[in-house]
Protein backbone atom coordinates (compact mmCIF):
# COMPACT_ATOMS: atom_id res chain seq x y z
CA UNK A 1 0.00 0.00 0.00
CA UNK A 2 1.22 3.09 -1.08
CA UNK A 3 1.45 6.27 1.44
CA UNK A 4 0.85 9.60 0.69
CA UNK A 5 1.41 13.31 1.93
CA UNK A 6 -0.46 16.67 1.97
CA UNK A 7 1.12 19.87 2.97
CA UNK A 8 1.11 21.10 5.71
CA UNK A 9 1.79 17.43 6.89
CA UNK A 10 0.05 16.22 9.41
CA UNK A 11 1.56 16.43 12.84
CA UNK A 12 0.44 16.29 16.43
CA UNK A 13 1.44 20.39 16.89
CA UNK A 14 1.43 22.03 20.03
CA UNK A 15 -0.62 24.95 21.41
CA UNK A 16 1.70 27.12 23.19
CA UNK A 17 2.00 30.97 24.12
CA UNK A 18 4.61 32.53 22.28
CA UNK A 19 6.32 35.97 23.62
CA UNK A 20 7.53 38.05 20.28
CA UNK A 21 10.04 40.49 21.52
CA UNK A 22 10.55 42.04 17.85
CA UNK A 23 6.69 42.67 16.94
CA UNK A 24 6.84 45.27 14.59
CA UNK A 25 10.35 45.42 14.98
CA UNK A 26 10.02 48.26 17.94
CA UNK A 27 10.57 46.18 21.16
CA UNK A 28 7.14 46.00 22.34
CA UNK A 29 5.74 42.60 23.51
CA UNK A 30 2.76 40.16 22.28
CA UNK A 31 1.81 37.55 23.72
CA UNK A 32 -0.25 34.50 22.04
CA UNK A 33 -1.01 31.06 21.95
CA UNK A 34 -0.87 29.14 18.58
CA UNK A 35 -0.93 25.67 17.77
CA UNK A 36 2.44 25.21 15.20
CA UNK A 37 5.83 24.88 14.90
CA UNK A 38 8.69 25.96 12.68
CA UNK A 39 12.61 25.71 11.87
CA UNK A 40 12.24 21.98 11.49
CA UNK A 41 15.62 20.24 11.04
CA UNK A 42 15.19 16.49 9.71
CA UNK A 43 18.01 14.25 10.21
CA UNK A 44 18.11 9.89 9.59
CA UNK A 45 19.21 8.45 12.37
CA UNK A 46 19.36 4.15 13.15
CA UNK A 47 16.45 3.39 10.85
CA UNK A 48 14.73 6.65 11.68
CA UNK A 49 13.86 9.94 10.73
CA UNK A 50 14.29 12.37 13.79
CA UNK A 51 13.01 16.23 13.43
CA UNK A 52 13.58 19.02 16.16
CA UNK A 53 12.59 23.05 15.15
CA UNK A 54 10.93 25.75 17.37
CA UNK A 55 9.65 23.08 20.04
CA UNK A 56 10.72 21.37 22.96
CA UNK A 57 11.50 17.80 22.09
CA UNK A 58 11.11 16.02 18.76
CA UNK A 59 9.09 14.19 16.28
CA UNK A 60 10.46 10.89 14.94
CA UNK A 61 9.30 8.40 11.89
CA UNK A 62 9.96 5.34 10.01
CA UNK A 63 8.28 6.48 6.70
CA UNK A 64 8.18 10.54 6.69
CA UNK A 65 3.99 10.12 6.81
CA UNK A 66 3.76 8.99 10.58
CA UNK A 67 4.95 11.18 12.76
CA UNK A 68 5.17 10.57 17.13
CA UNK A 69 6.31 13.28 19.24
CA UNK A 70 8.77 12.44 22.30
CA UNK A 71 10.25 14.90 25.04
CA UNK A 72 14.12 14.74 24.42
CA UNK A 73 15.48 14.97 27.96
CA UNK A 74 18.85 17.03 28.28
CA UNK A 75 18.13 18.58 25.36
CA UNK A 76 18.87 22.34 25.43
CA UNK A 77 15.18 24.12 25.17
CA UNK A 78 15.72 27.03 22.42
CA UNK A 79 14.09 28.21 18.90
CA UNK A 80 15.22 26.81 15.57
CA UNK A 81 16.57 23.26 17.05
CA UNK A 82 19.02 21.39 14.69
CA UNK A 83 20.04 17.76 14.45
CA UNK A 84 23.02 16.18 13.38
CA UNK A 85 23.98 12.61 13.18
CA UNK A 86 27.88 12.38 13.61
CA UNK A 87 28.63 8.85 14.18
CA UNK A 88 27.33 6.41 16.77
CA UNK A 89 25.63 10.03 18.04
CA UNK A 90 22.61 12.20 17.37
CA UNK A 91 23.63 15.51 18.32
CA UNK A 92 21.59 18.45 19.23
CA UNK A 93 21.50 22.07 19.64
CA UNK A 94 19.63 25.25 19.44
CA UNK A 95 19.42 28.94 19.29
CA UNK A 96 19.91 31.09 22.67
CA UNK A 97 20.56 34.74 23.36
CA UNK A 98 22.90 33.83 26.57
CA UNK A 99 24.45 30.44 26.13
CA UNK A 100 24.30 27.74 23.48
CA UNK A 101 25.31 23.80 24.05
CA UNK A 102 25.42 21.21 22.58
CA UNK A 103 24.09 17.60 23.44
CA UNK A 104 24.12 14.60 21.90
CA UNK A 105 22.03 10.59 22.61
CA UNK A 106 23.02 7.24 21.19
CA UNK A 107 19.48 6.25 21.38
CA UNK A 108 17.20 9.27 21.88
CA UNK A 109 14.04 7.31 21.86
CA UNK A 110 15.14 5.45 24.98
CA UNK A 111 18.26 7.44 26.42
CA UNK A 112 18.87 11.16 27.29
CA UNK A 113 20.59 13.48 25.70
CA UNK A 114 24.44 14.08 27.61
CA UNK A 115 25.82 17.83 27.59
CA UNK A 116 29.32 17.85 24.78
CA UNK A 117 29.87 21.56 25.14
CA UNK A 118 28.43 24.66 26.46
CA UNK A 119 29.31 27.28 23.58
CA UNK A 120 32.26 30.40 24.58
CA UNK A 121 29.39 32.59 22.81
CA UNK A 122 25.63 32.74 21.95
CA UNK A 123 24.30 31.59 18.22
CA UNK A 124 20.56 32.06 16.73
CA UNK A 125 19.96 29.28 14.08
CA UNK A 126 22.05 27.23 14.37
CA UNK A 127 23.39 24.21 11.71
CA UNK A 128 26.03 21.31 12.39
CA UNK A 129 27.49 20.00 9.05
CA UNK A 130 29.32 16.51 9.12
CA UNK A 131 31.51 16.69 6.14
CA UNK A 132 32.76 13.76 4.26
CA UNK A 133 36.20 14.02 5.81
CA UNK A 134 34.83 13.58 8.94
CA UNK A 135 35.68 17.23 10.04
CA UNK A 136 32.87 19.16 11.14
CA UNK A 137 31.22 22.58 11.07
CA UNK A 138 28.58 25.23 12.43
CA UNK A 139 26.89 27.97 10.31
CA UNK A 140 24.64 30.15 12.37
CA UNK A 141 23.30 33.45 11.62
CA UNK A 142 19.72 35.07 12.01
CA UNK A 143 19.58 38.72 11.75
CA UNK A 144 18.19 42.11 9.83
CA UNK A 145 21.65 43.40 10.31
CA UNK A 146 24.34 40.54 11.06
CA UNK A 147 25.62 38.02 8.85
CA UNK A 148 25.21 34.35 8.27
CA UNK A 149 28.34 32.59 9.81
CA UNK A 150 30.44 29.14 9.78
CA UNK A 151 33.00 27.98 11.78
CA UNK A 152 35.02 24.36 11.93
CA UNK A 153 34.57 22.63 15.46
CA UNK A 154 36.72 19.84 17.64
CA UNK A 155 34.82 16.62 16.45
CA UNK A 156 35.48 15.32 19.89
CA UNK A 157 34.95 18.66 22.48
CA UNK A 158 32.09 20.31 19.94
CA UNK A 159 34.29 23.46 20.35
CA UNK A 160 35.07 26.27 17.68
CA UNK A 161 38.71 25.94 15.81
CA UNK A 162 39.52 29.93 15.06
CA UNK A 163 37.21 32.17 14.42
CA UNK A 164 33.67 32.82 13.05
CA UNK A 165 33.76 33.57 9.10
CA UNK A 166 31.37 35.51 6.94
CA UNK A 167 29.39 33.91 4.37
CA UNK A 168 26.47 35.46 3.65
CA UNK A 169 26.46 39.05 4.25
CA UNK A 170 24.33 40.98 6.41
CA UNK A 171 20.75 42.16 5.55
CA UNK A 172 21.16 40.14 1.83
CA UNK A 173 21.27 42.78 -1.32
CA UNK A 174 17.25 43.40 -1.72
CA UNK A 175 17.85 45.45 -4.71
CA UNK A 176 19.28 42.45 -6.74
CA UNK A 177 17.31 40.02 -5.02
CA UNK A 178 13.76 40.27 -5.88
CA UNK A 179 12.68 37.47 -2.82
CA UNK A 180 15.01 39.30 -0.62
CA UNK A 181 12.89 42.81 -0.09
CA UNK A 182 11.19 42.63 3.48
CA UNK A 183 7.34 42.76 3.33
CA UNK A 184 4.12 41.72 1.79
CA UNK A 185 4.35 39.63 -1.65
CA UNK A 186 8.29 41.56 -1.66
CA UNK A 187 6.41 44.91 -2.34
CA UNK A 188 9.32 47.80 -2.69
CA UNK A 189 6.46 50.01 -2.15
CA UNK A 190 5.06 48.88 1.17
CA UNK A 191 7.20 50.35 4.00
CA UNK A 192 9.83 53.43 4.24
CA UNK A 193 11.86 51.96 1.75
CA UNK A 194 12.26 51.82 -1.52
CA UNK A 195 14.31 50.43 -4.66
CA UNK A 196 17.76 52.00 -5.13
CA UNK A 197 17.37 53.83 -1.57
CA UNK A 198 19.90 53.54 1.61
CA UNK A 199 19.13 51.85 4.82
CA UNK A 200 19.60 54.26 6.88
CA UNK A 201 20.43 54.59 10.91
CA UNK A 202 16.67 53.90 12.25
CA UNK A 203 15.45 51.97 9.28
CA UNK A 204 17.05 48.98 10.63
CA UNK A 205 13.69 46.86 11.14
CA UNK A 206 13.25 47.27 7.30
CA UNK A 207 15.92 45.62 6.46
CA UNK A 208 15.24 41.57 5.27
CA UNK A 209 16.15 39.15 7.73
CA UNK A 210 18.59 36.81 6.64
CA UNK A 211 18.68 33.55 8.87
CA UNK A 212 18.01 29.64 8.86
CA UNK A 213 21.53 28.76 7.33
CA UNK A 214 21.77 25.02 6.55
CA UNK A 215 24.42 22.89 4.82
CA UNK A 216 24.35 19.92 2.09
CA UNK A 217 26.87 18.53 0.29
CA UNK A 218 26.16 17.19 -3.27
CA UNK A 219 29.11 15.76 -5.83
CA UNK A 220 31.91 17.85 -4.01
CA UNK A 221 29.88 21.29 -4.26
CA UNK A 222 28.53 23.06 -0.64
CA UNK A 223 25.12 24.27 -1.20
CA UNK A 224 25.05 27.41 2.12
CA UNK A 225 20.85 27.06 2.03
CA UNK A 226 19.74 30.45 4.24
CA UNK A 227 15.98 32.16 4.76
CA UNK A 228 14.66 35.69 3.52
CA UNK A 229 12.41 37.77 4.45
CA UNK A 230 11.21 36.70 7.94
CA UNK A 231 9.27 34.17 9.10
CA UNK A 232 6.07 36.51 9.20
CA UNK A 233 5.58 36.77 5.58
CA UNK A 234 4.00 34.32 3.13
CA UNK A 235 7.11 34.84 0.81
CA UNK A 236 9.05 33.27 3.46
CA UNK A 237 11.43 30.99 1.33
CA UNK A 238 14.74 29.69 0.96
CA UNK A 239 17.86 30.46 -0.96
CA UNK A 240 21.23 29.12 -1.91
CA UNK A 241 25.00 30.21 -2.33
CA UNK A 242 27.38 27.51 -3.55
CA UNK A 243 31.65 26.98 -3.13
CA UNK A 244 33.96 24.33 -3.41
CA UNK A 245 35.16 24.65 -0.09
CA UNK A 246 32.63 24.46 3.81
CA UNK A 247 33.64 27.97 4.72
CA UNK A 248 33.76 29.57 1.16
CA UNK A 249 34.26 31.94 -0.56
CA UNK A 250 30.38 31.25 -1.96
CA UNK A 251 28.82 32.35 -4.84
CA UNK A 252 24.99 33.11 -5.24
CA UNK A 253 22.75 30.91 -7.05
CA UNK A 254 20.85 32.71 -9.75
CA UNK A 255 17.96 29.80 -9.17
CA UNK A 256 17.31 31.54 -5.76
CA UNK A 257 15.06 31.34 -4.26
CA UNK A 258 14.98 27.29 -4.28
CA UNK A 259 12.10 27.02 -2.31
CA UNK A 260 9.30 29.38 -2.41
CA UNK A 261 5.49 28.91 -2.09
CA UNK A 262 3.46 32.15 -2.07
CA UNK A 263 -0.02 31.20 -3.00
CA UNK A 264 -2.28 28.22 -2.98
CA UNK A 265 -4.27 27.26 0.29
CA UNK A 266 -1.18 27.38 2.61
CA UNK A 267 2.04 29.20 1.60
CA UNK A 268 5.79 30.37 2.97
CA UNK A 269 8.34 27.45 2.53
CA UNK A 270 11.79 29.36 4.14
CA UNK A 271 14.08 27.70 6.80
CA UNK A 272 14.34 24.48 6.59
CA UNK A 273 16.59 21.65 6.35
CA UNK A 274 17.39 19.49 3.41
CA UNK A 275 17.83 15.76 3.96
CA UNK A 276 17.94 12.05 2.11
CA UNK A 277 15.83 9.37 3.25
CA UNK A 278 16.51 5.89 3.16
CA UNK A 279 16.32 5.13 -0.80
CA UNK A 280 18.79 8.07 -1.53
CA UNK A 281 15.61 10.57 -2.62
CA UNK A 282 15.84 14.10 -1.65
CA UNK A 283 13.42 16.31 0.56
CA UNK A 284 13.11 19.76 1.86
CA UNK A 285 11.33 20.06 4.71
CA UNK A 286 10.91 24.07 5.81
CA UNK A 287 8.27 26.21 7.40
CA UNK A 288 4.89 26.82 5.92
CA UNK A 289 3.26 30.35 7.35
CA UNK A 290 -0.46 30.77 8.13
CA UNK A 291 -0.78 33.87 8.38
CA UNK A 292 -3.22 34.40 11.73
CA UNK A 293 -3.10 33.40 15.21
CA UNK A 294 -5.41 30.55 14.64
CA UNK A 295 -3.56 28.57 11.58
CA UNK A 296 0.20 30.33 12.02
CA UNK A 297 3.49 28.22 11.26
CA UNK A 298 3.29 24.77 10.20
CA UNK A 299 5.73 22.18 8.86
CA UNK A 300 6.18 21.28 5.41
CA UNK A 301 7.78 18.69 3.33
CA UNK A 302 8.81 19.00 -0.63
CA UNK A 303 10.69 16.62 -2.96
CA UNK A 304 14.04 18.06 -3.56
CA UNK A 305 16.74 17.42 -7.09
CA UNK A 306 20.12 18.83 -8.10
CA UNK A 307 19.24 19.38 -12.22
CA UNK A 308 22.45 18.26 -14.53
CA UNK A 309 24.11 21.49 -13.86
CA UNK A 310 24.10 21.24 -10.26
CA UNK A 311 21.27 23.48 -9.74
CA UNK A 312 19.13 23.14 -6.27
CA UNK A 313 15.60 23.33 -6.63
CA UNK A 314 12.42 21.92 -5.34
CA UNK A 315 9.02 20.55 -6.87
CA UNK A 316 6.69 22.95 -5.59
CA UNK A 317 3.91 22.59 -8.52
CA UNK A 318 0.86 21.93 -7.10
CA UNK A 319 2.61 21.26 -3.64
CA UNK A 320 -0.73 21.56 -1.32
CA UNK A 321 -1.97 19.04 -3.26
CA UNK A 322 -1.72 15.03 -2.45
CA UNK A 323 1.63 13.61 -3.10
CA UNK A 324 3.34 9.66 -3.45
CA UNK A 325 5.86 9.10 -0.36
CA UNK A 326 7.68 6.74 -2.92
CA UNK A 327 9.18 3.77 -1.30
CA UNK A 328 12.19 3.55 -3.78
CA UNK A 329 14.46 5.75 -5.60
CA UNK A 330 11.90 8.65 -7.63
CA UNK A 331 12.22 11.26 -9.78
CA UNK A 332 11.05 14.82 -7.45
CA UNK A 333 8.97 15.75 -10.55
CA UNK A 334 7.44 12.17 -10.50
CA UNK A 335 5.35 12.22 -6.87
CA UNK A 336 1.90 14.58 -7.68
CA UNK A 337 -0.72 11.97 -7.59
CA UNK A 338 -2.46 13.76 -10.20
CA UNK A 339 -5.60 14.07 -7.97
CA UNK A 340 -7.25 17.30 -8.53
CA UNK A 341 -8.74 20.08 -5.64
CA UNK A 342 -12.84 19.31 -6.00
CA UNK A 343 -14.20 21.75 -2.90
CA UNK A 344 -12.74 24.84 -4.36
CA UNK A 345 -16.01 27.53 -3.94
CA UNK A 346 -18.18 24.58 -3.47
CA UNK A 347 -21.62 25.21 -1.49
CA UNK A 348 -21.48 24.05 2.15
CA UNK A 349 -24.33 23.92 4.93
CA UNK A 350 -23.86 23.86 8.16
CA UNK A 351 -25.70 22.96 11.63
CA UNK A 352 -25.03 26.50 12.68
CA UNK A 353 -22.14 29.94 12.00
CA UNK A 354 -20.74 32.39 13.57
CA UNK A 355 -21.17 35.71 12.67
CA UNK A 356 -18.52 36.85 10.34
CA UNK A 357 -16.90 32.91 9.85
CA UNK A 358 -19.89 32.13 6.99
CA UNK A 359 -19.24 28.30 5.37
CA UNK A 360 -18.00 30.07 2.06
CA UNK A 361 -14.53 30.13 4.34
CA UNK A 362 -14.43 26.35 4.15
CA UNK A 363 -13.35 26.14 0.60
CA UNK A 364 -12.33 29.48 -0.30
CA UNK A 365 -8.31 27.92 -0.84
CA UNK A 366 -7.37 30.40 2.16
CA UNK A 367 -6.49 29.16 4.99
CA UNK A 368 -6.54 33.00 7.37
CA UNK A 369 -10.77 32.87 7.09
CA UNK A 370 -12.25 29.90 8.50
CA UNK A 371 -15.94 29.00 9.45
CA UNK A 372 -16.70 28.12 12.78
CA UNK A 373 -19.94 27.20 14.32
CA UNK A 374 -22.07 29.36 16.63
CA UNK A 375 -22.08 26.72 19.31
CA UNK A 376 -20.04 24.93 21.47
CA UNK A 377 -22.12 21.61 21.34
CA UNK A 378 -20.92 17.90 19.88
CA UNK A 379 -22.99 17.37 16.99
CA UNK A 380 -22.39 20.09 15.11
CA UNK A 381 -21.76 19.43 11.42
CA UNK A 382 -21.19 20.69 8.00
CA UNK A 383 -22.50 19.37 4.47
CA UNK A 384 -20.03 20.32 1.17
CA UNK A 385 -22.01 19.52 -2.03
CA UNK A 386 -19.62 18.52 -4.85
CA UNK A 387 -22.23 19.11 -7.31
CA UNK A 388 -21.71 15.82 -8.94
CA UNK A 389 -20.64 13.07 -8.55
CA UNK A 390 -17.03 12.43 -8.70
CA UNK A 391 -14.08 9.90 -7.71
CA UNK A 392 -13.17 11.26 -4.69
CA UNK A 393 -9.50 10.05 -3.71
CA UNK A 394 -8.42 12.08 -0.59
CA UNK A 395 -9.71 14.30 1.78
CA UNK A 396 -7.49 17.31 3.94
CA UNK A 397 -9.30 18.81 6.92
CA UNK A 398 -7.87 21.52 8.79
CA UNK A 399 -9.35 22.22 12.30
CA UNK A 400 -9.24 25.24 13.71
CA UNK A 401 -8.32 27.00 17.55
CA UNK A 402 -11.34 29.68 17.89
CA UNK A 403 -10.43 32.51 19.90
CA UNK A 404 -7.77 30.28 22.17
CA UNK A 405 -6.40 32.95 23.86
CA UNK A 406 -9.47 33.46 25.75
CA UNK A 407 -9.58 29.97 26.65
CA UNK A 408 -6.61 29.62 27.75
CA UNK A 409 -4.40 32.57 28.63
CA UNK A 410 -6.56 35.03 30.46
CA UNK A 411 -6.15 34.67 34.17
CA UNK A 412 -9.07 32.74 36.10
CA UNK A 413 -9.09 30.62 32.31
CA UNK A 414 -12.44 28.84 31.42
CA UNK A 415 -10.72 25.76 30.72
CA UNK A 416 -8.89 25.34 33.73
CA UNK A 417 -12.61 26.25 35.26
CA UNK A 418 -13.92 23.86 33.39
CA UNK A 419 -14.99 20.45 34.81
CA UNK A 420 -12.80 17.38 34.08
CA UNK A 421 -14.84 15.55 31.62
CA UNK A 422 -14.63 18.85 29.37
CA UNK A 423 -10.93 19.12 29.64
CA UNK A 424 -10.21 17.17 26.59
CA UNK A 425 -7.31 18.36 24.18
CA UNK A 426 -8.43 16.04 21.42
CA UNK A 427 -10.46 15.81 17.78
CA UNK A 428 -13.36 13.53 17.72
CA UNK A 429 -15.65 13.17 14.05
CA UNK A 430 -16.94 11.14 12.05
CA UNK A 431 -17.14 11.50 8.16
CA UNK A 432 -19.47 10.08 6.01
CA UNK A 433 -20.48 9.94 2.05
CA UNK A 434 -23.35 9.69 -0.29
CA UNK A 435 -24.35 9.85 -3.85
CA UNK A 436 -27.98 11.06 -3.29
CA UNK A 437 -27.65 13.29 -0.02
CA UNK A 438 -29.95 10.51 1.44
CA UNK A 439 -28.39 7.41 2.30
CA UNK A 440 -24.85 7.87 3.87
CA UNK A 441 -21.52 5.35 4.01
CA UNK A 442 -19.03 5.95 6.80
CA UNK A 443 -15.89 7.34 5.20
CA UNK A 444 -13.81 7.73 8.53
CA UNK A 445 -15.15 7.22 11.64
CA UNK A 446 -12.35 9.19 14.87
CA UNK A 447 -15.10 9.41 17.57
CA UNK A 448 -13.39 7.25 19.78
CA UNK A 449 -10.21 8.87 18.81
CA UNK A 450 -7.43 10.23 21.68
CA UNK A 451 -5.33 11.92 19.20
CA UNK A 452 -4.83 15.75 18.58
CA UNK A 453 -4.40 16.59 15.00
CA UNK A 454 -4.95 20.08 13.99
CA UNK A 455 -4.69 18.84 10.69
CA UNK A 456 -6.01 15.55 9.38
CA UNK A 457 -5.61 13.76 6.10
CA UNK A 458 -7.65 10.45 4.79
CA UNK A 459 -6.31 8.43 1.78
CA UNK A 460 -9.11 6.60 -0.44
CA UNK A 461 -6.44 5.25 -2.96
CA UNK A 462 -9.26 3.15 -4.58
CA UNK A 463 -11.66 5.61 -5.25
CA UNK A 464 -14.89 7.03 -3.48
CA UNK A 465 -18.57 8.09 -5.79
CA UNK A 466 -20.05 10.40 -3.94
CA UNK A 467 -21.54 14.00 -4.26
CA UNK A 468 -22.16 14.89 -1.00
CA UNK A 469 -19.93 14.71 2.29
CA UNK A 470 -20.99 15.52 5.88
CA UNK A 471 -18.83 15.92 8.35
CA UNK A 472 -19.83 15.92 12.27
CA UNK A 473 -17.56 17.15 15.36
CA UNK A 474 -17.49 15.36 18.42
CA UNK A 475 -15.09 16.97 20.56
CA UNK A 476 -12.76 19.83 19.49
CA UNK A 477 -9.53 20.55 21.98
CA UNK A 478 -10.12 22.77 25.31
CA UNK A 479 -14.02 22.44 24.92
CA UNK A 480 -14.29 24.69 21.78
CA UNK A 481 -16.27 25.39 18.81
CA UNK A 482 -16.11 23.14 15.63
CA UNK A 483 -14.31 25.57 12.90
CA UNK A 484 -12.26 24.80 9.93
CA UNK A 485 -10.11 26.70 7.83
CA UNK A 486 -9.96 24.20 5.14
CA UNK A 487 -12.18 21.10 3.89
CA UNK A 488 -10.69 20.50 1.10
CA UNK A 489 -11.75 17.05 -1.48
CA UNK A 490 -9.03 15.68 -3.86
CA UNK A 491 -10.05 13.07 -6.56
CA UNK A 492 -11.15 13.48 -10.60
CA UNK A 493 -14.17 15.33 -11.72
CA UNK A 494 -14.53 13.39 -14.55
CA UNK A 495 -15.25 16.11 -16.84
CA UNK A 496 -13.12 18.20 -19.53
CA UNK A 497 -9.57 19.86 -18.30
CA UNK A 498 -9.69 23.82 -19.10
CA UNK A 499 -9.08 25.24 -22.32
CA UNK A 500 -5.14 26.81 -22.90
CA UNK A 501 -4.46 30.17 -22.18
CA UNK A 502 -3.53 31.79 -25.48
CA UNK A 503 -3.70 35.11 -24.65
CA UNK A 504 -1.84 37.06 -22.35
CA UNK A 505 0.28 40.10 -21.34
CA UNK A 506 3.31 39.75 -19.66
CA UNK A 507 5.67 42.50 -18.79
CA UNK A 508 9.35 43.17 -17.11
CA UNK A 509 9.79 46.08 -15.24
CA UNK A 510 12.66 48.17 -16.76
CA UNK A 511 13.43 50.25 -13.79
CA UNK A 512 13.06 47.46 -11.28
CA UNK A 513 13.92 44.44 -13.29
CA UNK A 514 13.14 42.27 -10.05
CA UNK A 515 9.76 42.70 -10.73
CA UNK A 516 6.91 41.48 -13.78
CA UNK A 517 3.13 41.95 -14.17
CA UNK A 518 1.14 39.50 -16.18
CA UNK A 519 -2.72 39.71 -17.32
CA UNK A 520 -4.43 36.89 -19.27
CA UNK A 521 -8.13 35.97 -20.63
CA UNK A 522 -9.27 33.47 -18.48
CA UNK A 523 -9.04 30.17 -19.47
CA UNK A 524 -12.74 28.23 -20.38
CA UNK A 525 -13.52 26.10 -17.21
CA UNK A 526 -10.20 26.61 -14.83
CA UNK A 527 -10.83 26.73 -11.44
CA UNK A 528 -7.36 28.12 -11.05
CA UNK A 529 -3.96 28.61 -12.66
CA UNK A 530 -0.78 27.46 -12.01
CA UNK A 531 2.63 29.97 -12.92
CA UNK A 532 5.36 28.69 -13.40
CA UNK A 533 8.80 30.26 -14.63
CA UNK A 534 12.92 30.21 -14.15
CA UNK A 535 16.40 30.89 -15.47
CA UNK A 536 15.71 28.44 -18.62
CA UNK A 537 13.08 26.59 -20.52
CA UNK A 538 13.61 23.62 -19.02
CA UNK A 539 14.49 25.09 -15.46
CA UNK A 540 10.98 26.37 -14.86
CA UNK A 541 11.49 25.61 -10.85
CA UNK A 542 9.18 28.75 -9.74
CA UNK A 543 5.68 28.70 -9.19
CA UNK A 544 3.05 30.31 -8.29
CA UNK A 545 -1.26 29.20 -7.83
CA UNK A 546 -3.96 31.69 -8.10
CA UNK A 547 -7.64 30.99 -7.81
CA UNK A 548 -10.33 32.99 -9.33
CA UNK A 549 -7.82 35.85 -10.54
CA UNK A 550 -6.50 36.32 -14.41
CA UNK A 551 -3.68 38.79 -12.91
CA UNK A 552 -0.36 38.43 -10.95
CA UNK A 553 2.57 40.77 -10.25
CA UNK A 554 6.24 39.33 -8.63
CA UNK A 555 8.60 41.22 -7.50
CA UNK A 556 10.73 38.34 -6.26
CA UNK A 557 13.01 38.54 -9.32
CA UNK A 558 16.97 38.39 -9.36
CA UNK A 559 17.71 41.85 -11.41
CA UNK A 560 20.80 40.23 -13.59
CA UNK A 561 19.06 37.00 -14.52
CA UNK A 562 17.00 36.16 -18.12
CA UNK A 563 13.58 34.49 -17.00
CA UNK A 564 10.84 32.23 -18.79
CA UNK A 565 7.17 32.08 -17.86
CA UNK A 566 4.48 29.35 -18.48
CA UNK A 567 0.98 29.07 -17.59
CA UNK A 568 -0.86 26.47 -16.94
CA UNK A 569 -4.79 26.02 -16.39
CA UNK A 570 -6.32 23.72 -14.00
CA UNK A 571 -9.72 22.30 -12.49
CA UNK A 572 -10.86 19.22 -11.37
CA UNK A 573 -10.48 17.12 -14.39
CA UNK A 574 -6.54 18.07 -14.57
CA UNK A 575 -4.37 20.73 -16.44
CA UNK A 576 -3.49 21.93 -19.56
CA UNK A 577 -0.14 23.01 -19.91
CA UNK A 578 0.43 26.29 -21.75
CA UNK A 579 3.35 27.68 -24.02
CA UNK A 580 6.68 28.61 -22.55
CA UNK A 581 8.00 32.14 -23.68
CA UNK A 582 10.48 34.50 -22.69
CA UNK A 583 10.27 36.74 -19.79
CA UNK A 584 11.43 40.49 -21.33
Amino acid sequence: MKRYICNPIVLNYPTKAITNNRAGGFGFQVIHPHRGTGDPSVEFFKGKYYMTGSFSGFWYSENLVDWYFKEGEGMMRGAAGDFCAIGDYLYHTASSTEKCIITRSKDPLNEKFELVATFPFAYWDPCLFLDDDGRVYLYHGCSNVDPIYGIELDRETMMPIGENVILIPGAGDPDKHGWERHGTNNDPSIGKLRVGETYAPGLEYNRPWIEGPYMTKYNGKYYLQYAATGTEYEIYADGVYVSDKPLGPFTYCPNSPFSAKTNGFYNGAGHGSTFRDVYGNWWHATTMVGGTTETMRKTGLFPLGFDKDGIMYCNMNFSDYPHIMPDGPADPNSLFTGWMLLSYNKPVTASSTMVGHPTSYLTDENCQTYWAASRRESGEYIIMDLEKVVDMRAVQLYFIDHDVNSLLFIPNVKFAALPPEKQFVRHRWLLEGSVDGVNWEILCDKREADSNLAIDFIVFEEGKDVRYLRLTSYEMPYYNVFAMCGFRVFGHANGDPPAKVTSFDLRRDKEDPCTFTLKWEPSEGADGYNIKWGIAPDKLYHCTMIYGKNELIVHSLNADADYYLQIDAFNGSGITEGDCVPLV
